[in-house]
Order: structure tokens, then sequence, then C-alpha cells
């Protein structure tokens, strides 16, 4: 006969973990990817750009790029490490 509090457990599937780090890296890569973007979506609505604003659009942009470049590559870097971790 089985223990009832064996029952409950037995079945549980285990969470992957991630690091710390990896969580905190990400939710700061995200917020300023998210904040580029929006910056760069406002200023490309605007019907005419300063010298000044062209700039700032421009750095958004390739802020924006390297944000979702930089999002990817962390996922596969917590897909992977979620991968290598051994299954009890």
């Amino acid at each position: 006969m089985m223990n009832s509090s064996n029952t409950d457990t037995e079945f549980t599937m285990k969470q992957p973990k991630t690091l710390p780090t990896v969580n905190l890296v990400f939710a700061t890569v995200l917020s300023l990817t998210l904040g580029s973007g929006g910056a760069a979506l406002h200023l490309a609505s605007q019907p005419t750009l300063t010298e000044a604003q062209t700039r700032v659009f421009n750095s958004a942009i390739a802020l924006w790029t390297t944000g979702t470049t930089t999002l990817i590559g962390l996922l596969g870097v917590a897909s992977a490490s979620n991968n290598n971790t051994p299954h009890e």
C-alpha cells in the first residue's frame, strides 16, 4: 500500500531552475529593449525630427536591434542550461 504523502510528490514534475542572474539580466534587457522600441516608435510617428531627435531615434533603433538579439540569445542560454540539468 502506498503512502498518500509519497503519491503527492511522486508524480509532480520539478520546475527547471534558472539562475537568478539570468533572470535579472533578462528583465533588465527586456525593459531597455521595450523602452527603446517605444521611443523609436514615438519618434517615427513624428512628421519632422530635429537633428538631436534624429540622433536619439537612430540610437533607439540600434538599442532595439541589439536588445532583441540579446533577448533571443538569453532565451537560448536559459533553455540550454535547463536541458543540461540532470533529472532525478
